[in-house]
């Protein structure tokens, strides 16, 4: 017994190929772009850890060697964090600087704070002060996602 043949299904396959591509490209992008924006926020992160590392080791005891004075928050932002900022738009990177006094809790903006590592405490024990960094990060995800803000933030000990 003969079958007959079946129609032709002229175009059909290039319908189809067109559909899956066209997901598929979705996906890789989608792949691509989110694995850009992991590499970014972890570039903010170290960025905020970075820039607390070198206040909290150049504050207020440092000031205290020979030939040195304390760092301004200038200083912080172009010698520790922006070297690290490679394939980041600088003008998209802000830093904030903060010295926490542990005795009262309060937080001073970095080049208006008084800059003893230590404080006393009303009960009259030793804490060490902390320094607290802040980099937000606006990052253009492209032209499906637009702009992301990212942020991390890192406290240190001021170190001896």
């Amino acid at each position: 017994m003969l079958l007959a043949p079946s129609p032709r299904r002229t175009g059909a396959t290039a319908v189809e190929t067109a559909i899956v591509l066209s997901v598929l490209f979705l996906l890789v992008c989608g792949l691509i772009i989110g694995g850009i924006g992991v590499f970014r926020h972890q570039q903010v992160t170290c960025l905020a850890c970075e820039g607390a590392r070198w206040a909290s080791t150049h504050g207020g005891e440092y000031e205290k060697e020979p030939n040195t004075s304390a760092v301004s928050l200038q200083q912080i932002i172009d010698q520790a964090v922006t070297p690290k900022t490679v394939g980041m738009n600088p003008a998209d990177v802000s830093v904030k600087v903060e010295w926490i006094d542990r005795s009262t809790d309060t937080a001073w903006d970095w080049d208006s704070a008084p800059r003893d590592m230590r404080s006393i405490t009303p009960m009259g024990e030793y804490v060490s002060n902390t320094v607290r960094v802040t980099v937000t990060y606006r990052w253009p995800a492209g032209m499906f996602w637009g702009t992301t803000t990212m942020q991390s933030v890192c406290e240190l000990p001021m170190s001896n």
